[in-house]
């Protein structure tokens, strides 16, 4: 299958994307919105409220890693793919066309829980400390199902054994912890490449060990220490909701652009394979 002009367009800028040093949106933002407060937190804060906090992040992160699956909304993506092409009835079908219409297909999956994620923390963020315990897992919640719904997009059956996996590892790229996101790439590829080789129960076998690991300490360590800083302004009056909202929509547009990344370069690789 020969790739479009588009097509040899796109993975420049996907190769750009993750060779360039810079931080994500996200990353820029806190450091420059965040940092004088985030600085401020991490002397006036114990250690153990910072591990608690840590731990905390873990378990909402597991528990909306294992119940992700249930939001999903295949027909949704299918949907809006129809209004770009007239016979889309399947995610195979998605998988053969052309990379424009999955990237306009994406870019609406990713706008829509952008506002989800701004109106939610405009929500949380009036109550200011007291609904930090709804905010952080919905806001978790909303990113987890961008990058599933951003993967059906790009053709992946995210039923398939592992998927869950791969989802929650671009999660994890994309919160940083480290400055080599092509590393992370590639680590990502070859894990799922491993998969990949796998006959299907042996493929869920793996997939089931995989699923008891997690993320590293250094990317839930960078989640705690921005979210806390958040919390922090969001403690002012008025300022809460605008602080709430602007961060949870930088955060899943963070997330879901990484994603929309890794998916891209993912459907081109597998249409390079085909085309030799």
């Amino acid at each position: 299958m020969a790739l479009s002009s588009y097509e040899r367009k796109a993975q420049d800028e996907i190769e750009r994307y993750f060779r360039s040093p810079e931080e994500g949106l996200l990353g820029r933002v806190s450091r420059t919105l965040f940092k004088p407060v985030e600085v401020v937190a991490e002397r006036l804060v114990p250690d153990s409220v910072l591990e608690a906090a840590g731990n905390a992040v873990e378990a909402a992160l597991k528990g909306i890693h294992q119940l992700s699956g249930m939001t999903l909304d295949v027909d949704a993506v299918l949907r809006e793919a129809r209004k770009h092409a007239e016979v889309v009835d399947s995610i195979e079908h998605l998988r053969r066309q052309d990379l424009r219409l999955c990237d306009k297909v994406a870019e609406e999956v990713a706008s829509q829980h952008g506002v989800v994620a701004a109106l939610e923390g405009a929500g949380c963020g009036l109550g200011g400390l007291a609904l930090l315990a709804a905010d952080v897992p919905l806001l978790f919640g909303v990113a987890m199902r961008v990058v599933r719904q951003l993967g059906v997009a790009y053709g992946v059956d995210p039923t398939t054994p592992g998927e869950s996996v791969l989802a929650l590892k671009i999660f994890e790229l994309a919160s940083g912890g480290t400055r080599d996101r092509y590393a992370e790439l590639l680590q990502l590829e070859a894990l799922r490449d491993e998969l990949d080789g796998l006959e299907p129960q042996k493929r869920a076998e793996k997939a089931a060990v995989l699923a008891t690991m997690f993320m590293s300490r250094e990317a839930v360590k960078r989640i705690v220490s921005v979210l806390l800083s958040r919390k922090l302004l969001q403690t002012v009056p008025v300022a809460g909701a605008v602080v709430g909202a602007g961060f949870n929509y930088l955060f899943v547009a963070d997330i879901a652009e990484t994603a929309r990344q890794v998916y891209r370069r993912r459907l081109l690789l597998e249409k390079a394979k085909l085309e030799v």
